[in-house]
């Protein structure tokens, strides 16, 4: 295959600098288990509320941001062109396999299966970024039933849910879906999964879910690149480590028009050694054929197969708050969901993890912010998106025809509505999983915020 059919459909990726850029200069194995265990009560409390919402909630917001970033690590001020390239390996069920990548940073490259159903053939149609549960060595081909945890392992039960890349493209989205740094193709030549000690060497003020944010926003610059995806309506998803980070994509990435995160970790856990492992001066990363492979008995004992993963460091800077327990964290999770708002989030978690994580004390304040919600300069207005997804023109003729109500008193009543319905959950009983129920319901929230169909 020639390099211009590689490159089809890809349209010139050397575009403007990415709005979100200017709003972000305003101011693990672990993740893969669902983080058993429970927080102290005093990683509840921070120094300021996310209850601070309406016309205070844009200055809160930015220090919400800030603070973020001072645990994550600011993104690079360098963006390189992206460099794509884009390889048809298949057509199946009516849906076309590609294999692409493209540039993150000036040395280093996403890898990526792109999902394109026969019918965005016809329109430009939705996508949704899907990003991977952790995995041992198989990361994106987990996510579109290609295997199992490792690249050698059958694909997953389908009641597991793993393959929601697919399944969401036989639904009729285009799906993109990444490896991580330190997955998939992304383990580094002779070193092993999860293994964060490459990075932390050439990033050594950076973080590894900064990293998984950055890529996310590369991801959505390149599918904006492409003639058959919408560029203005592009989702984010993801399961365990895969929903954890769907949140932080849609926080800092604003061109996110719609996230759904299932089974991500939405707590601190200060006991829990991923995050934040101490670097000995004694350590260097594995290399396979001089150092022996290593396993956790529990892993093993879990899985079945030993995992030689890791050592995994999350985020560096949150050393002081292991160190010291009793030192409020200046953020929680509820500030990092309500970084999402205006746009549509739906958190989805079996019974037990939002028990766990606390969700609904969470729930509340970033509830607060969504039905409170006013337009400001440079965020996005909730009463226009309704005007501008499908629907809208069938919403102003029923109640013209059937009430006499004008274009007017519509909008005024979604302008009192705020963004309320934009922010939702929904529980399921039974493990750690994607089962089909909320598969469903995934569905149904982005069919109705991407705008892909009102059928």
């Amino acid at each position: 295959m020639n390099q211009q059919k590689e490159n089809m459909e890809i349209k010139d990726s050397n575009f403007s600098k990415p709005t979100r850029r200017e709003l972000i200069t305003l101011g693990a194995p672990v993740l893969a288990a669902g983080a058993l265990g429970t927080a102290s009560a005093e990683d509840a409390s921070k120094p300021s509320s996310t209850r601070a919402v309406g016309d205070d909630w844009p200055a809160r917001r930015k220090e919400v941001e800030r603070h973020w970033l001072d645990l994550m690590g600011d993104f690079p001020t360098e963006v390189p062109d992206l460099k794509p390239i884009m390889k048809e390996l298949a057509v199946e069920e009516g849906i076309t396999r590609y294999h692409v990548s493209f540039q993150s940073e000036a040395d280093d490259r996403v890898t990526a299966w792109l999902l394109v159903p026969e019918a965005a053939k016809e329109k430009p149609t939705a996508a949704v970024l899907c990003i991977h549960s952790t995995t041992w060595g198989s990361g994106k081909d987990q996510v579109i039933g290609l295997s199992g945890r490792r690249k050698v392992d059958p694909p997953r039960e389908r009641e597991v849910g793993a393959a929601y890349g697919l399944e969401l493209a036989r639904h009729g989205f285009v799906t993109l879906s990444i490896d991580l740094v330190t997955d998939g193709e992304r383990i580094e030549p002779k070193r092993r999964v999860m293994d964060t000690r490459v990075f932390y060497e050439k990033h050594p003020d950076w973080s590894i879910v900064g990293k998984n944010t950055w890529d996310s926003m590369r991801s959505v610059d390149f599918l904006q690149t492409l003639d058959f995806v919408d560029p203005d309506q592009i989702g984010v998803t993801g399961w365990s480590l895969g929903g954890h980070s769907a949140i932080f994509a849609a926080a800092f990435e604003p061109r996110i028009t719609a996230c759904i995160s299932n089974g991500g970790v939405l707590d601190w856990y200060r006991h829990a050694e991923a995050w934040f492992r101490t670097p000995k001066p004694s350590w260097k990363p594995w290399e396979e054929g001089v150092d022996e492979p290593t396993s956790s008995k529990k892993l093993e004992k879990r899985f079945g197969f030993k995992t030689n993963s890791g050592p995994y460091i999350y985020l560096k800077n949150f050393e002081k708050y292991i160190k010291d327990q009793d030192l409020p964290i200046p953020v929680d999770f509820d500030d990092l969901m309500s970084l999402v708002a205006p746009r549509p989030l739906l958190v989805i978690s079996s019974e037990q993890e939002f028990s766990r994580h606390k969700f609904y004390a969470k729930c509340q304040s970033t509830l607060d912010v969504y039905i409170n919600w006013k337009d400001a300069e440079g965020l996005p207005s909730p009463t226009r998106a309704r005007q501008e997804r499908l629907g809208y023109q069938e919403t102003l003729d029923y109640y013209f025809d059937n009430y006499g109500m004008k274009e007017s008193k519509i909008e005024r009543d979604f302008e009192s509505l705020g963004a309320g319905d934009a922010f939702s959950w929904f529980s399921f009983p039974g493990g750690h999983a994607y089962p089909g129920v909320a598969r469903r319901n995934s569905f149904a929230w982005f069919d109705r915020w991407l705008g892909r169909t009102m059928v």
